[in-house]
């Protein structure tokens, strides 16, 4: 082992180094080139924007000068220069005030060297002297030029004039502006012109290199290629356009730009730009030594800094490399120890892992050992979604927050609370002719009662052992009637299951419970429940009503009188709810209900309004608690007094409710829905299955919709509107019960019994006597 360590040593610090050799050298080319791009662009912008702002700086002093000669000619005594017809007396006077202006301004202004004026008529300067042939040839050309030159301003490129008259006169270089009098008089009606001589020195102070080490040399030219300045004043008033760049840049009609030329026996770059105010150029030269600087210092510092890189790597490589490579070394025969002891490792290759082939194809081993397992896991999820639903209905104890991990890894979705089994059975079971059919038709119906669990609520249903499924569904909301939607969702399953199937079920409800720990409580239910099939026949829905005594048969009769309010409490009628609160309380007195069940009865209808309240987004803390309903039930000594109190917090969730309602949209589409119940409610098999296809959503948007819309759920509603018309059937017709439940479309009369017993807290025939009973007392009266 220890060769094969040395070995993989030395191949590994060889690779490592290698690569990092590429890595540097790379890295460095790239950023050298990238960077000696972008270096050479941002040269050439910098370079582009100093001769811009070099115009700014000069632009503003020449725009200053313009601005001076246009005040300059607004003066009177100018204008009667240039216009008037004078005697030579106030000739004089006039030249001396026009003098005195010339005066202050230049003394005002630094840069401004003399002001000439020159009258085409009078044919005199404004000192008042006669030009003569040699003096325009000599020192005043412009105005013979300027007579005739199209256009009302001009600036000359440099030119020298006398300080003194001497014969050895010094001179002074100057730029001159030259602009006509009148100041936009064409040529040929022009009466004189106004020279500006600015100091060429100190124009030159605005651009010239203040940097001593600096190489590069800033030139003006004009349109001509003359020079306009230079820092060479040899060079003033010269003709540049024979040279070769000066006339690239003259044919390039460019605003800016720059060029590559040799100048001066060096490699130069040449950056220009086109000043628009003065028709003038900027000219910037540039040696390439100069301008390569950054470069060069960019690149021999990249050369050190690879190679001192490099060193650095292969001292480290060399003193650190064992120490590296151990826990590398130390993995590996901790893997090859590991590798050795499994059992189909051992059994294939006794001899030991000398090389990482050999560890990758243990590697691969486990791999494949491991998607099988996944594979297996797969194909066991049923069995272990059985596993898992088979202890939920037995009596082990189950934390929900622990188990609910597993349950959503095989899918099954369950509320943590307000659970309700179900136990289903074929009813001819034994006709089946195998226990594989009986299998395929117990997994078809486990998988429509999940279908219609879920689109109420959240469930999930196994077969048990013994040929019948288990449902477990749950509730979200805790103010439905979780016994009556399992009883609906059981009726939707058993005419699902004959319609499809051509075979009939008995199903058994029990009771509700909180927590999934009571869960086998509720399915023991089911069970007794489901048992009683032989009492009540088959294709029938059993729940604990059906096979338990009523207890107290007041209580219920009493509670069944609060539905009726609470359809007052809907229709918002405050008027009919006190008067069925009226009768609620005739009737406490009638059958002497005790104190404790009065308070009990009025606190479950104010829970129950609180609940139609809240179905409608009304929330529970802007409504009067239940510890304080109740506190305040128990204050109060007088039936008058809680009738009074009843009235009044009733009254109150009313004006609540009409609030809320008025912000309510109505939707088109549940009022569709509406019509289609009302003018179909005697079809047995109505259901949201039903109305989806009819209207083409899904279940879960129409149950959501219906519920919003209508503060019902649509289970509720439905039974609900087949109550009340079966009401009124058993109102105005001696038809049988049986006749009654088909033509409001129930098929089994035990499940309408229940349904109008659970509605109305009677029977049909109770109901039938009870109506009976009041029309032969009002007859009496």
């Amino acid at each position: 082992m220890t060769a094969i360590k040395n070995k993989w040593l030395r191949k590994v610090i060889t690779v490592l180094l290698a690569l990092l050799f590429l890595i540097i050298i790379a890295s460095a080319s790239i950023f050298y080139f990238v960077f000696t791009d972008n270096l050479k662009e941002e040269l050439t912008r910098t370079n582009l924007e100093l001769l811009k702002h070099l115009d700014q700086k000069l632009e503003i002093m020449l725009k200053n000068i313009d601005k001076e000669s246009i005040q300059l000619v607004q003066y009177d005594e100018v204008k009667r220069f240039f216009d008037g017809s004078m005697t030579e007396t106030e000739r004089s006077v006039n030249e001396l005030h026009i003098s005195n202006h010339i005066d202050r301004l230049i003394r005002s202004d630094e840069f401004l060297f003399s002001v000439e004026m020159y009258s085409y008529p009078h044919n005199r300067l404004v000192t008042g002297d006669n030009l003569t042939e040699s003096m325009k040839l000599k020192n005043y050309q412009w105005i013979a030029e300027f007579e005739l030159f199209d256009g009302y301003s001009n600036w000359l490129p440099a030119r020298k004039l006398p300080i003194s008259g001497a014969n050895d006169a010094i001179y002074r270089n100057v730029v001159t502006l030259v602009r006509t009098y009148p100041l936009i008089h064409p040529p040929g009606s022009r009466k004189g012109v106004v020279a500006f001589n600015i100091k060429e020195d100190m124009l030159f102070s605005l651009i010239k290199n203040n940097t001593s080490d600096d190489q590069s040399k800033t030139m003006i030219i004009d349109r001509d290629g003359v020079v306009v300045l230079h820092p060479d004043s040899a060079q003033l008033s010269q003709d540049l356009s024979g040279l070769p760049y000066i006339a690239q840049i003259r044919r390039s009609g460019l605003q800016e730009g720059v060029l590559a030329a040799e100048v001066g026996g060096k490699k130069s770059r040449i950056f220009y730009f086109h000043a628009p105010y003065t028709d003038w150029t900027f000219v910037r030269l540039v040696p390439e030594v100069q301008l390569n600087e950054p470069l060069m210092a960019l690149r021999s510092t990249l050369v050190w800094l690879c190679g001192i890189i490099l060193i650095t790597a292969l001292v480290i490589a060399l003193v650190v490399g064992r120490w590296t490579f151990r826990p590398i070394y130390q993995f590996v025969q901790t893997v090859s120890s590991k590798l050795n002891t499994h059992p189909q490792v051992r059994s294939s290759a006794e001899s030991s892992l000398s090389s990482l082939i050999d560890i990758e194809a243990r590697f691969h081993d486990i791999m494949n050992g491991s998607e099988q397992l996944h594979k297996q896991m797969k194909e066991n999820m049923p069995i272990m979604k059985w596993q898992l639903l088979i202890e939920l209905l037995s009596d082990y104890k189950i934390n929900f927050s622990n188990v609910k991990p597993y349950m959503e890894m095989l899918g099954i979705q369950l509320y943590p609370n307000r659970f309700i089994v179900m136990c289903a059975e074929l009813d001819y079971k034994s006709e089946i002719a195998s226990t594989k059919d009986l299998h395929l038709y117990n997994y078809a119906l486990c998988n429509v009662a999940d279908e219609f669990m879920n689109a109420e609520g959240r469930g999930a249903s196994v077969e048990l052992e013994n040929g019948t499924c288990a449902m477990i569904i749950s509730f979200a909301d805790d103010g439905c009637q979780a016994e009556l939607l399992a009883a609906a969702i059981a009726e939707l399953i058993k005419k699902y299951v004959q319609d499809h199937f051509k075979q009939t079920i008995t199903i058994g409800i029990g009771g509700c419970v909180q927590s999934v720990r009571d869960i086998h409580l509720s399915y023991k239910q089911a069970v007794e429940a489901l048992s009683y099939k032989l009492v009540t026949g088959r294709n029938s829905i059993i729940t604990l009503e059906d096979i338990q005594s009523d207890p107290t048969p007041q209580f219920y009769r009493l509670v069944g009188m609060t539905d009726g309010m609470l359809d007052s409490i809907k229709l918002l009628d405050t008027e009919k709810l006190s008067t069925q609160i009226d009768r609620w309380y005739e009737t406490f007195t009638q059958y002497n209900v005790s104190p404790e069940m009065i308070r009990q009865l009025n606190l479950q209808l104010m829970m129950k309004t609180a609940t139609v309240a809240d179905e409608i987004g009304i929330a529970p803390d802007e409504l009067i608690g239940s510890r304080r309903m109740q506190d305040t039930l128990n204050q109060l000594e007088s039936l008058e007094d809680m009738k009074f109190f009843l009235i009044g917090v009733l009254s109150d969730y009313i004006e609540r409710i009409k609030e809320r309602r008025s912000t309510r949209e109505k939707s088109d589409l549940i009022e569709r829905v509406q019509q289609f119940i009302h003018m179909h409610y005697s079809r047995n098999d109505l259901s949201l299955n039903l109305l989806a296809d009819e209207f083409k959503v899904s279940i879960s948007h129409l149950s959501k919709m219906f519920k919003e819309q209508t503060e019902s759920n649509f289970i509720d509603y439905l039974m609900e509107h087949r109550v009340n018309q079966a009401k009124a059937l058993l109102e105005q017709t001696d038809s049988k019960i049986r006749h009654i439940a088909e033509s409001v479309g129930y098929g089994n009369v035990n499940s309408f019994v229940r349904i109008f017993k659970k509605i109305t807290a009677l029977t049909p025939s109770e109901y039938r006597t009870v109506l009976e009973t009041r029309i032969e007392e009002m007859h009496k009266k």
